[in-house]
């Protein structure tokens, strides 16, 4: 028997991914499987036991000429602090896996990304990336990441081209550079949302099978 209550979102996050790996190793019963269907609907509305104050976020652009303007880099005059907290409030609201200032009618290239990654004890966590700046100096070769979807655009998924490995710079809320590599659904997450401070998004980067 599934979990069914859950102290908060994030709680149902983290136990919804972690359920995910356990069906694809398959230990979960035929039952359990049947469960974890309805929850993996964008639509599910899960069972929160304690009430959670709902959150207010600036609009959702779905604009897709609006999407398509390039982001000014993020300066000193900029507030850094109150941006993130704009992007964490709309990543709430919205879902998915990261968001942009650019969804929110914010022209600067920053984004917020939560993505769930496996940690030293191979549990499930939620791992949070704020990109300031960010450029992909390094690459390695490409793959097709198999329906890519985005906030601004729900219910769609793309196959798109993808890199493997990428190395970016980035800048930390102080705009000093740090230089770190990503890859696999992290990785990915990152280039979704370094693609859109750059005015491109997942309809430029869709597989084009020979």
């Amino acid at each position: 028997m599934l979990k069914q209550t859950f102290k908060n979102k994030l709680e149902f996050d983290i136990y919804l991914a972690e359920r995910v790996v356990d069906k694809r190793k398959g230990w979960l019963t035929v039952s359990e499987r049947k469960q974890l269907e309805p929850m993996l609907d964008k639509d599910y509305k899960p069972n929160i036991i304690v009430e959670e104050k709902k959150k207010i976020a600036k609009p959702l652009v779905t604009n897709y000429a609006q999407l398509r303007i390039p982001c000014e880099p993020v300066t000193k005059n900029d507030d850094i602090k109150s941006i993130i907290q704009d992007l964490k409030d709309g990543l709430e609201v919205y879902g998915g896996l990261g968001i942009s200032g650019i969804q929110i009618g914010i022209n600067k290239r920053i984004s917020y990304i939560r993505v769930p990654i496996l940690n030293e004890k191979k549990k499930l966590e939620m791992k949070e990336i704020i990109l300031i700046n960010p450029k992909i100096i390094e690459h390695s070769r490409s793959f097709i990441f198999k329906g890519e979807g985005c906030t601004s655009f729900p219910g769609l998924r793309i196959d798109t081209d993808r890199f493997v490995f990428i190395t970016v710079v980035n800048y930390n809320e102080k705009l000093e550079p740090n230089t770190f590599m990503s890859q696999d659904l992290e990785g990915v997450c990152i280039q979704h949302e370094i693609d859109h401070t750059n005015g491109i998004s997942i309809f430029q980067r869709k597989n084009k099978a020979k």
